[in-house]
């Protein structure tokens, strides 16, 4: 199983969360942490160590990101690097999230493909409005 973890700097995570809420409904795999003002790194990696636990080929971790550098990335791609069961890809935005949850109602998805699958769409997922 796949779990998607979602981190940021402010609201934003919180507030993805409300959106794809409203957009497909409740998920139970997908979590949140959020950076406060007032944290530090060694608080965030609490937070971190709280929700990802247990991590096995059986049990994965997505980590998406709102930026690459930030202390959110920065703490939580630790985890990555010491386990290949644990993905973080930064540039977060709803339409990789809920494809990130569409994706992950495959049984036989596994995280490495699904990460590479993610970073290749994400170029689809900006653009800009023309007449």
């Amino acid at each position: 199983m796949i779990h998607i973890l979602i981190t940021s700097h402010g609201g934003m995570a919180e507030g993805m969360m409300q959106s794809v809420k409203m957009l497909v409904g409740e998920q139970e795999h997908l979590d949140y942490v959020t950076f406060g003002e007032e944290m530090g790194s060694d608080e965030l990696d609490e937070l971190y160590g709280e929700k990802i636990t247990s991590v096995s080929p059986d049990n994965q971790y997505l980590v998406l990101c709102d930026i690459k550098g930030g202390t959110p990335f920065n703490v939580v791609s630790r985890y990555s690097f010491k386990n290949e069961d644990v993905a973080v890809i930064y540039g977060m935005n709803l339409p990789i999230l809920i494809e990130a949850i569409v994706q992950c109602g495959n049984p036989d998805i596994k995280l490495k493909d699904l990460a590479e699958y993610l970073q290749q769409q994400s170029g689809s997922t900006i653009g800009l409005s023309e007449l």
